[in-house]
């Protein structure tokens, strides 16, 4: 539950940079967390790739799909950016569905877990001659991969991309109008969500050694962009608070399971009627101590 509640985080963290940062509505955040981990499961069946060349190569394969949903995007604005962007989930989900070499809706069974100088993560881990299960592999890779998503997130933050997408939040046409390529910072949240996603989706692959294309739907998405509304949208802190709950609450009632997309519509609903800011209120920019 751990290893997933990290994933979660990372794919949260991934689209803050959009939803948060720059108020740009993604519902394929799920569809590039799949593109990540078909990837690399294919390369890994079909051509014995190891699972630290997979990684890589799967991040740019959901990469260039994020390029090519932003570009397009870049026509349409707020509940039709949403309506594209949901469109791209759906298709991408059946088109796992309909191709053969995906494995169609039996998906891909036995994608070889990774390993790391000579020990097999399906090998329990011994550290300081206490032995812990198998799942202690992933636990921490997942964990490197929480601290890869929180350093990036900080050093962006930071950074004039992170300048320009919050100028994107606060007015598109003011920052326009002071020289910010509008359509490239925009395209450009789209490739950095898709590229993060896509470690997520190499790792969960890897982990449970099958998936299929009901681990990559358009409910996906939304449990994402639910635990960014509800930790603090550009909150880094509130983000991961957010993908942990609501990652381990559902678990918790899993006898309501059955209504787990009422539920997250009526987290999101409240929330936005509640306490839009979200548990974790956004952050203020400090600009050199100036107001």
């Amino acid at each position: 539950l751990l290893i997933v509640a990290q994933l979660y985080a990372v794919l949260a963290l991934a689209l803050n940079f959009q939803l948060g940062s720059a108020n740009i509505p993604n519902f394929a955040t799920g569809a590039s967390y799949g593109i990540g981990a078909y990837v690399s499961a294919l390369l890994a069946i079909n051509f014995g790739l190891s699972f630290w060349l997979t990684l890589p190569l799967a991040a740019l394969a959901a990469t260039l799909f994020g390029f090519i949903i932003g570009i397009p995007s870049m026509r349409t604005r707020d509940t039709y950016l949403a309506l594209v962007t949901i469109a791209f989930g759906v298709v991408v989900q059946q088109l796992f569905n309909n191709f053969d070499f995906t494995g169609g809706p039996n998906g891909l069974v036995g994608i070889p877990a990774p390993g790391l100088f000579g020990h097999s993560f399906t090998e329990p881990l011994v550290i300081f001659g206490h032995k812990l299960p198998s799942q202690a592999n992933f636990y921490y890779l997942s964990a490197a991969l929480v601290v890869v998503a929180i350093v990036t997130a900080h050093r962006l933050h930071g950074s004039r991309i992170g300048l320009a997408w919050n100028a994107l939040r606060a007015d598109e046409i003011a920052a326009r109008a002071q020289g910010i390529n509008v359509a490239w910072f925009k395209v450009l949240a789209f490739a950095v969500d898709a590229f993060l996603a896509a470690f997520a989706g190499t790792i969960y692959a890897s982990y449970v050694s099958y998936i299929s294309p009901d681990n990559f739907t358009f409910l996906v998405s939304v449990t994402i962009m639910t635990m960014v509304i509800v930790g603090g949208m550009d909150n880094i802190l509130g983000v991961i608070v957010g993908a942990f709950l609501l990652t381990i609450l559902p678990e918790k009632l899993r006898a309501f399971s059955d209504y787990r997309l009422l539920f997250f519509g009526v987290v999101i609903i409240g929330f936005l009627m509640i306490r839009p800011q979200g548990l974790f209120p956004q952050r203020m920019r400090n600009y050199g101590g100036q107001s």
